[in-house]
């Protein structure tokens, strides 16, 4: 071999070990960086032993890992982000000072309270007072669910930013990446820059990522492009429709744009998504399905009492159904054809059967009216309830007040008026009466938001601010003749106090007696005939008058004007039960017993007010505890994935110690070649 040969030989070596030392040295440095995959320099050898060469320097990874890797980071942020949030909402619902629970105890203990005492004005104003404090509790708890609304908007506002800001830099990374390759230069940084964005991304949304020879696409929600080869798209954060209270994310693709929410998952967006559609949301409509039973219940019950003035009881809270409020609880998307017209809105009609939900209304066609209850996906098809039309059977179609009289029938669960002319739709469905007029013809594609208790914590206040105002006591007094011989006892319940309509200070209208007659003889036929009982008008004493006659059913109601009557136990022939307007029964605690019972019962579906609240303090509980328990094994995932990944492209100190060591003994002995090659070199010149 030649000295030149050797020479040459030294030369290559000198420069591939070196070259090799630097990539060490880069591994070495860069040991703490994130992202950092470390590098190798890949040797082969020259043709005809003329020596060696770097042919690359290859970054080494795991194309699953880093694939996977995303995959959990979306998933840990997004229970991450979801378990925050619910640990916020459980301890506002359980916590003592805003639970709604705690305030209810307080009230029905001031209620109590006048049950003993009616008369007392000091008990009165507690419980006006407890009454005033309980509608504070409920508005205030709203307000802090609701601030998580408006603070999650906040946050979708600059996560959409940041998305924007890593697509753009995904995008500008594979440009300088596809430059780099173009020109023979290494582009080993800079796909280590593009992979530690991939991450962060992916901490903020699920993604899925395609990779194209040396680009990277970047897909989101059902395949929409968000970085493809050099472009990105733009994410926006956008007022939702119909609900505008709630901010939606949506993405402009080639300048069209298109609402994204309901697909994206994965990532602190997904989590804060999944968070206000499954708790957030669910936990507002159950306490406004709560406030509005408690008001509906105490006004419809305190109405039928009487106060200390002998004026039939008020609303204590505030009307459910005042106008405002039903036309509130509907609302349009924004690009339907047809537009509101007066008279719309949502009725809250039978809080028995009320749903803690929020309804997406669609109409297709006069025979495709679709009603999709948000809170379980059920759906209900409107155009095939029962059709109504208006109780006056010479109303026609073309009468100004037919559509009028149509919307007012329909008045049962599961009643439904559409109008020849396709502006006015009235059904009724789960405890509330939908009413829709249109300014036009409804249109295929229509879509209505119905939310009949979202706001109800919201909307509720106190009315009644007079003590002496409580209807506490029955309208009607009972009195039992002071002759009679059976066991009879007579409870009245009024059933409808606009009825109750006073003559004078002192009357019914009109003032009735029950008076229990004896047996018919018995005959072949009826061997044992009832006893029966005949209700008098008795207006005018000395000459009352027969209303009706009917045999007696102990415990049966008697219906009689504005208020029912039930008799118990085993009255005789001759009894009698006189019924008259309580003047002054400032003693009565009636009514104020059948408030007081209200605490107990199951007037709303699913139990009384505080099964209801607890169920829902219980329900956040278990999801967020639950979502501890998965952000738990989320995290055990990503750090074995984190491991994984580390394990094969992370720096070994020790393994590039050992390998500075080894390119540094061969870095010498290159040099050694070189030595020995000038040497052979000198000496065939001195012997010439």
């Amino acid at each position: 071999m030649s000295s030149f040969n050797l020479l040459n030989l030294g030369n290559q070596a000198l420069r591939s070990n070196q070259a090799a030392l630097s990539t060490v040295g880069q591994n070495i440095s860069n040991v703490n960086t994130p992202g950092y995959s470390r590098q190798i320099a890949n040797f082969s050898t020259l043709p005809d032993q003329t020596g060696v060469q770097v042919d690359s320097i290859d970054r080494i990874t795991n194309k699953f890992l880093a694939q996977q890797l995303w995959s959990d980071l979306s998933s840990y942020n997004q229970t991450s982000t979801y378990a925050n949030m619910s640990g916020e909402l459980d301890n506002l619902l359980a916590t003592e000072t805003t639970s709604v629970s705690n305030a209810l105890d307080q009230y029905f203990s001031a209620v109590q309270n006048v049950v003993d005492d009616p008369v007392s004005i000091p008990n009165r104003e507690l419980f006006v007072a407890q009454s005033d404090a309980l509608v504070k509790r409920f508005n205030d708890l709203d307000a802090h669910i609701n601030r998580q609304s408006t603070t999650i908007n906040s946050v979708i506002d600059d996560l959409a930013s940041q998305i924007n800001s890593l697509a753009t830099s995904i995008a500008e990374t594979n440009t300088s990446i596809r430059i780099a390759t173009s020109s023979g230069n290494s582009a080993n940084e800079l796909k280590d820059q593009r992979e530690e964005l991939t991450n962060q991304l992916s901490e903020l949304v699920g993604i899925k990522v395609i990779e194209q020879g040396e680009q990277f696409s970047v897909f989101i929600g059902n395949g929409q492009p968000l970085v493809v080869g050099v472009a990105a798209s733009q994410i926006q954060s956008v007022q939702g429709d119909p609900d505008s209270s709630q901010n939606e994310l949506a993405i402009v693709v080639s300048g069209n744009k298109v609402t994204v929410s309901d697909e994206l998952s994965g990532g602190r967006i997904g989590g804060l998504l999944q968070y206000r559609e499954e708790a957030l949301n669910d936990a507002r409509d159950e306490l406004g399905r709560i406030a509005i039973g408690f008001s509906e219940s105490m006004n419809t019950l305190h109405r039928a009492g009487m106060d200390l003035d002998n004026q039939l009881g008020a609303d204590i809270f505030s009307d459910v159904n005042s106008s405002a409020l039903q036309s509130s609880r509907l609302t349009a998307k924004s690009d339907n054809q047809s537009k509101f017209s007066g008279g719309s809105g949502v009725e809250i009609k039978d809080i028995s059967k009320l749903q803690a939900s929020d309804y997406e209304l669609t109409y297709d066609s006069d025979n495709s009216i679709t009603l999709v209850r948000n809170s379980d996906g059920k759906q209900i098809r409107v155009n095939q309830m029962a059709a109504v039309t208006p109780d006056d059977p010479l109303l026609t179609t073309a009468d100004p007040g037919y559509k009028q009289a149509a919307v007012a029938a329909v008045d049962e669960e599961g009643e439904f008026f559409l109008g020849s002319d396709g502006k006015t739709l009235s059904f009724q469905v789960d405890g509330m009466k939908v009413t829709l007029n249109t300014d036009t013809r409804f249109a295929k594609g229509d879509t209505y938001l119905i939310q009949p208790v979202r706001t109800g914590a919201e909307d509720l206040s106190l009315k009644l601010n007079d003590a002496r105002k409580l209807a506490l006591a029955s309208p009607v007094r009972v009195t039992a003749d002071s002759d009679n011989n059976g066991s009879g006892v007579a409870t009245v319940a009024v059933t409808d106090p606009e009825k109750l309509r006073l003559s004078n200070s002192s009357e019914l209208t009109p003032p009735v007696s029950i008076v229990f007659n004896a047996p018919a003889p018995p005959t072949v036929a009826d061997p044992t005939p009832k006893m029966t009982y005949t209700v008098y008008d008795v207006s005018d004493p000395s000459d009352p008058q027969a209303l009706s006659t009917s045999e007696y059913e102990e415990g049966a109601t008697i219906a009689l004007n504005g208020y029912s009557v039930e008799i118990g136990n085993e009255p005789q022939a001759g009894d009698r039960f006189s019924f008259t307007f309580n003047h002054n029964g400032v003693s009565d605690n009636r009514n104020a017993l059948g408030l007081s019972n209200l605490q107990q019962e199951s007037n709303l579906n699913g139990g009384n007010y505080q099964d209801l609240y607890s169920s829902l303090v219980e329900r956040v509980g278990t999801r967020t505890a639950t979502s501890r328990i998965t952000v738990e094994a989320n995290k055990a995932v990503l750090d074995s994935t984190s491991s994984a990944k580390s394990s094969v492209s992370g720096v070994n100190l020790d393994e590039e110690a050992a390998k500075l060591v080894q390119f540094q003994q061969a870095y010498q002995a290159s040099a050694q070649l070189i030595k020995t090659s000038q040497t052979l070199f000198d000496t065939l010149l001195s012997s010439i």
